[in-house]
């Protein structure tokens, strides 16, 4: 499957032929880089992927002043297949994902209660921030008279940050208010759930 940045780039270039350093530019201009991780590095590799696979084409070189020569590139055929292709497939099938987050929440009963508690205030505090920054953004771009579809990824992201939101704040209320079981250190249950699970498939 392509890598967001990947898809980022056939998407630019199913608008209109450019060069890598104008992709970068329009991707941040339209905050894609609040989603794909962008550097020069990674997208000059990602442009030179996608050209051994016949996906984009140079058409031409230009060259401005002292400025390095630089590659216009366009999307050829294959290439548009392989961008619907690629839509389709990720909003259709949902995929497996190893969030850090998840991760910290699994293994959080390795602190105190009132840690845990405290960590996950500080967190519902960072994501007000977040949350706010992008409802600015969004309002900000939908005022300038860019379309909602244009920008249905910074409304998911929004909705997502939001339901996190609520749902680390209730945590937090739970633990300070001792109505989740806590037992520091100890690996809540999962080992019993094991040996009994090994019983059964004897």
């Amino acid at each position: 499957l392509l890598s967001p940045l990947a898809l980022s780039i056939l998407e630019l270039l199913d608008e209109q032929p450019m060069h890598p350093y104008e992709m970068a530019s329009k991707m941040r201009a339209r905050h894609h880089d609040e989603f794909i991780r962008l550097n020069f590095g990674t997208l000059y590799h990602s442009v030179e992927v996608l050209e051994r696979n016949g996906w984009i084409l140079p058409v031409e070189r230009e060259k401005e002043g002292k400025r390095p020569e630089r590659t216009i590139y366009k999307l050829t055929d294959s290439g548009r297949e392989v961008l619907t292709t690629t839509l389709g497939e990720l909003l259709r099938q949902p995929r497996k994902e190893y969030p850090h987050f998840a991760a910290g929440l699994m293994f959080m009963h390795h602190l105190t209660a009132k840690q845990a508690a405290a960590h996950l205030h500080e967190r519902g505090e960072t994501l007000d921030v977040i949350v706010g920054k992008f409802q600015a953004v969004l309002e900000e771009l939908l005022r300038r008279g860019v379309t909602r579809l244009a920008l249905i990824e910074v409304e998911h992201k929004i909705a997502m940050l939001d339901a996190e939101r609520e749902w680390v704040r209730g945590l937090e209320r739970e633990i300070n208010e001792g109505k989740l079981e806590w037992k520091v250190g100890i690996d809540s249950g999962h080992e019993a759930l094991r040996r009994n699970h090994g019983q059964r498939a004897h």
